[in-house]
């Protein structure tokens, strides 16, 4: 009975994540693909894709504290924090923020997460960032290295009101992909213990960038189960690729 209960929290918890991307992104010049793969039946990951009503997208990627049920829970609670908010507020800094502060209120387990918000305005191609303890993005460019550009502009997410949040902007161009990450990527582990790290992330991307987000997601995931072999999945992974078309 447990076992089908877990199985058809799994069901719910997936099916609360966003199941229609390229309807937020008609129109933009923008290509997002996202996948997400719990470690057990539930997990803490999560992702948003949204659209405002003065036309800019909204992308938002987090990695709860814990593992299972407890994360699972809190996970729900973010998420609908930030399909909210992230409709209210018009910069990124502000809506980790406010998520940040609904949290914290109510938070009796001083439980945390990571939140990566990405807000891109098509009308100037700008993309501005805020990252609540969340890893750097990679940045994939055209006849370039990939880079880690975007650091922590705050602290974690729900542990107390009043988190101080600051932004960055990138310049997207077009033909460039940010892929979005959960340390379920980097924090992979082979059969003797080794990590993929950042080093495994990028050095993937630059040999197998792909020509579009799906193929950039597929070929990451592909890259990190070779990796892995047969040693259990020890977090969850979720990947979220944010192409430009050119």
């Amino acid at each position: 009975k447990m076992a089908s209960e877990l199985r058809i929290a799994r069901e719910i918890q997936l099916g609360i994540l966003p199941s229609d991307i390229s309807a937020s992104t008609e129109g933009t010049g923008l290509e997002i693909v996202a996948f997400l793969e719990p470690a057990r039946e539930v997990g803490g990951d999560l992702y948003e894709v949204l659209r405002t009503e003065d036309g800019r997208v909204v992308v938002v990627l987090g990695d709860v504290s814990g593992k299972g049920i407890p994360a699972a829970l809190f996970m729900a609670v973010t998420m609908t924090l930030v399909r909210t908010l992230g409709r209210q507020f018009r910069a990124p800094d502000e809506i980790v923020r406010q998520v940040s502060d609904a949290l914290a209120k109510q938070n009796p387990r001083d439980m945390f997460v990571t939140l990566f918000c990405a807000v891109y305005d098509p009308r100037d191609g700008l993309l501005s960032c805020a990252s609540a303890g969340h890893p750097s993005p990679a940045l994939v460019s055209p006849g370039k290295p990939p880079s880690l550009p975007v650091s922590p502009t705050a602290g974690l997410a729900g542990l107390e009101v009043g988190l101080k949040v600051s932004s960055q902007t990138l310049e997207l161009r077009p033909g460039e992909t940010l892929v979005l990450y959960t340390d379920g990527v980097t924090e992979a582990f082979d059969a003797a213990d080794r990590m993929f790290e950042e080093e495994g992330l990028l050095a993937h991307l630059a040999a197998a960038p792909g020509e579009t987000a799906g193929e950039t997601v597929s070929g990451l995931v592909g890259a990190i189960r070779r990796f892995t072999g047969d040693h259990p999945q020890s977090d969850e992974i979720a990947i979220i690729a944010l192409r430009l078309r050119e």
